[in-house]
């Protein structure tokens, strides 16, 4: 994992140097065009994106051999292009999870961090998602994510 990410082979990580000195690990970033997500501007439609966008670079990452339970998944940990949410232009900036918490609860900690309690259709829609995503079932989850989405998109597309 440490030549993966050191390698920068992993394309969804920021750009990585690593330092170690014994049992002492110092890690060097770099952020390139990427920049710090600011998700307290994001609307509901852009969270639930940003979401399935995480399940979807946990799903490619485990494929270059990094696990979800290696690295946090905080809103600081988060960098894109413009503030945007859409897959290919999120970033994660690698921290190791010394606790190794299951993707799963990273997610639905995620979504309460990202959430807006004072609007009531984005508490409901996440206090739901939160039932789900803590079910373990990642199908059903994304499905509830895939169809909110949806729903979403023909709303804004339709005529007032």
């Amino acid at each position: 994992m440490e030549e993966i990410l050191t390698h920068n082979y992993c394309p969804h990580f920021l750009r990585m140097s690593m330092v170690r000195e014994k049992d002492q690990y110092q890690f060097c970033y770099s952020a390139d065009r990427y920049n710090r997500l600011n998700t307290e501007i994001l609307n509901t439609y852009q969270k639930l994106v940003l979401l399935r966008t995480i399940m979807n670079l946990n799903e490619r990452n485990m494929d270059w051999l990094i696990g979800p339970e290696n690295y946090l998944i905080e809103p600081e940990l988060i960098y894109s292009l413009n503030n945007c949410v859409d897959d290919g232009c999120v970033r994660l900036l690698f921290y190791p999870d010394l606790n190794r918490i299951s993707f799963d609860n990273k997610l639905v900690h995620l979504s309460e961090k990202i959430r807006n309690n004072k609007d009531s259709m984005e508490s409901d829609i996440f206090d739901r998602f939160r039932a789900i995503a803590e079910t373990g079932d990642r199908n059903r989850t994304r499905l509830f994510l895939d169809k909110h989405i949806l729903r979403m998109e023909a709303e804004r597309r339709m005529p007032m």
